[in-house]
């Protein structure tokens, strides 16, 4: 049985934007949750629990435990500021290399401006979405450290305009070098 190439008779490209967008904002949205919830329990943790001995016979109340456990553990959600920029970068490039790996044909560059416009319409509901959530008095502070990121889903349609622009013509440049092969009988 022959193995196949995974970048081999890639058939993709159209539907990225539209993975980009979701995949960005679901991200975004559940690492700015997972540092609210993680700071929420540490807060009502201590409110709950500073005062209480927690029995080694070395006299430690569960401040310390609470620091020494949860604590940490909210210090390294801190890096989900830069985290979540380099992924949604790294999405962004691999579009790019998704779109120069596609093989196309000519009639279908008609068809991804049309996807293209129904991603930056869809992406301005995206966009208004995410503007509600960090403004929301609960989750704002969580989301205020999020500058890289926030940038990226306020500017949605923006961003999706140019990568999808990008794309296209990364995909549709090199479609007469591919095709020559083709029509020349495969010389």
């Amino acid at each position: 049985m022959m193995r196949r190439n995974l970048l081999q008779d890639k058939k993709g490209g159209t539907t990225d934007l539209f993975i980009f967008m979701i995949i960005g904002f679901v991200l975004v949205v559940i690492l700015g949750v997972m540092m609210y919830i993680g700071n929420e329990t540490a807060k009502q943790l201590h409110e709950s629990m500073d005062d209480m001995d927690i029995g080694d016979g070395r006299g430690n109340n569960a401040s310390a435990v609470i620091d020494q456990t949860i604590g940490v553990t909210n210090g390294s959600f801190k890096a989900f500021y830069w985290i979540s920029v380099m992924l949604l970068f790294g999405m962004i490039i691999a579009i790019w290399i998704s779109a120069y790996m596609v093989t196309t044909k000519p009639i279908f560059f008609i068809p991804y401006i049309f996807l293209v416009i129904i991603a930056v319409i869809v992406s301005v509901a995206m966009s208004n979405a995410y503007g509600m959530i960090i403004v929301d008095d609960t989750l704002s502070s969580t989301f205020a450290g999020f500058t890289g990121a926030n940038w990226f889903m306020n500017n949605l349609p923006m961003v999706i305009t140019i990568v999808g622009f990008i794309g296209g013509i990364i995909m549709f440049s090199r479609m007469g070098s591919r095709e020559e092969g083709v029509y020349n009988g495969g010389y």
